[in-house]
């Protein structure tokens, strides 16, 4: 891959254009705050992890400016937020080779729908599993431990090909990275994980070690998982260990023991997260419009299609559209508000 764009430097498409930058390859920045942007053309990239902190000098573009690029990318990384997903695909199109893959690293499960814009085999699944954070321009935070792995990747029809050897290889420049046989079991999986602690951070304003340990908080998250676990199996996905605990277990966890166990898993883990925030907690911090419809909302309207009800995801749904809209505020008081 010889040119490479990221389209949505938010914080995980910043970290993985800083790391991929560093490592030689020659990347383009794109986003639509005008300020990072700035900041990153006048004093490069700045990157705070748990074990160093560096500046990298990047490329970096404001979106209206696209139309100033002459030379197609040889790839490209798609990091914008889930309903941004279509005009995005759309627009990268006259900017990529024609036959240049789109990596689709992003919340929510869109691959599909970049497919059906950009073609199947030019598509390419990316489960991002390390946490990030973009607090302020120019400058992101990669919070979770260095060799925790950071990313699965796979071609849609599974085949272990050279492109996503090569991708899996690129890759690891930014963190250790995985070439999955399972795509759909890794996307669930981390729909489940984004479930779980992005809409209970967003009601509850607790950081992502701090949601896995609060009393109320953690059990809530639970129920919303095990709907999600339900709702992949009916749908024929064989779901993915999430958050390193069988989806099985999540399934069971109205059994005392089954929940004990996922309590203890996800306490064990919360330490790996430092002081991290999820996306969707940023999102309500920056007033910003959540990915809520893409992942809570997606369960409960796949759950509708295979008749599992969803009632967890439902209620979590209903509280952070509120919260979107002003009528309530993120909050620890929320606690008493979450799906018992």
């Amino acid at each position: 891959m010889r040119r490479i764009v990221v389209l949505g430097a938010g914080a995980i498409g910043s970290v993985i254009g800083a790391y991929l930058t560093r490592a030689g390859h020659d990347v383009t920045l794109i986003d639509t705050w005008g300020e990072h942007v700035d900041a990153m053309r006048r004093d490069g990239l700045r990157i705070t992890a748990q074990d160093e902190e560096f500046v990298v000098p990047v490329e970096a573009m404001h979106l209206g400016q696209l139309n100033t690029v002459l030379e197609p990318f040889d790839a490209a990384f798609l990091c914008v937020k889930s309903y941004d997903t279509v005009w995005a695909t759309h627009l990268l199109l006259p900017y990529i080779e024609p036959t240049a893959p789109i990596v689709s690293a992003q919340n929510g499960i869109n691959d599909e729908t970049i497919a059906q814009i950009a073609g199947y085999t030019r598509e390419i699944g990316c489960v991002v599993v390390l946490g990030a954070g973009l607090y302020e321009a120019g400058h992101a935070i990669r919070t979770s431990v260095p060799d925790r792995l950071a990313f699965a990747v796979s071609e849609l029809s599974g085949v272990r090909s050279p492109r996503i050897e090569a991708l899996a290889d690129m890759m690891n420049a930014i963190g250790p990275t995985k070439v999955t046989d399972n795509l759909w079991g890794d996307r669930w999986a981390k729909l489940a994980t984004n479930c779980m602690f992005n809409s209970v951070c967003a009601v509850t304003g607790l950081g992502s070690g701090a949601v896995r340990t609060t009393p109320g908080a953690v059990d809530a998250s639970i129920r919303i998982a095990s709907e999600v676990a339900r709702v992949g199996r009916a749908l024929g996905v064989v779901v993915e260990p999430i958050n390193g605990i069988p989806a099985e277990t999540y399934e069971r966890c109205v059994e005392p023991e089954a929940m004990e166990r996922i309590k203890e898993g996800l306490a064990a883990g919360a330490g790996e997260l430092g002081a991290g925030r999820p996306s969707m907690l940023q999102d309500v911090m920056k007033r910003r419009r959540t990915e809520i419809d893409h992942l809570n909302g997606y369960v409960v309207s796949r759950g509708a299609e295979v008749g599992i009800d969803t009632p967890a995801n439902e209620e979590v749904s209903r509280l952070v559209r509120l919260i979107e809209r002003g009528r309530l505020d993120s909050g620890v008081d929320n606690i008493e508000r979450l799906p018992a």
